[in-house]
């Protein structure tokens, strides 16, 4: 009787050791499987990222919203504005992160007053467009100079913003309307660069 219960301990020790054996192989197996199904994964991310074309800095149409757009980050721009001395379009270099820094400076110069915002500014790098709005205290500022005053501050926020974006066209706007001036010009599509 003790020899068959020491048999049948033994048997059952030996099948608990083959089991367990057997769930360590079967568990390595897995942890194997799993580690490989990962590396093959990591492997594919690698190749869909080296794959994707590099952004260029053109807006997308999910993104071509009321957004600031970085591509004067860090430029030196060229301002332009009239001279409080000579009463002449001159310009000066200042170094700007964004459109707004743009704006300011305008307004440091006298071209804009405080009063006046940006209410949206996009970028089309494609087409090399820029769509510019802004509040009606901006539009009343222009309308406010007379002919050659209208000209001199559209010219200096046109040509400043051209040239910082190397953009060909700025389309102006007046709480998303067309802007129109005291002497009835209306800038309804993109204007170039101006000539003073």
């Amino acid at each position: 009787m003790k020899k068959r219960k020491c048999v049948c301990m033994i048997m059952i020790l030996c099948l608990a050791a083959f089991t367990l054996a057997g769930c360590s192989r079967d568990q390595e197996e897995n942890i194997s499987t799993e580690t490989e199904e990962l590396q093959e994964e990591d492997k594919t991310a690698d190749i869909k990222e080296n794959d994707e074309p590099a952004q260029t800095g053109a807006v997308s149409e999910e993104t071509d919203t009321d957004i600031q757009i970085d591509n004067a980050a860090g430029k030196t721009a060229t301002i332009y504005y009239v001279d409080a001395q000579t009463a002449e379009i001159t310009t000066k270099t200042a170094e700007v992160q964004d459109e707004k820094d743009i704006w300011n400076i305008l307004k440091e110069e006298g071209i804009l007053s405080e009063d006046c915002e940006i209410l949206s500014f996009k970028i089309n790098d494609t087409d090399k467009k820029i769509d510019l709005d802004f509040n009606s205290a901006t539009g009343d500022r222009i309308r406010s100079m007379g002919t050659t005053g209208e000209t001199e501050i559209i010219g200096c926020i046109v040509n400043t913003y051209l040239e910082t974006y190397n953009c060909d066209g700025i389309r102006l706007t007046e709480e998303g309307n067309a802007l129109q001036t005291s002497s009835g010009a209306d800038f309804d599509g993109y204007s170039g660069k101006i000539t003073f």
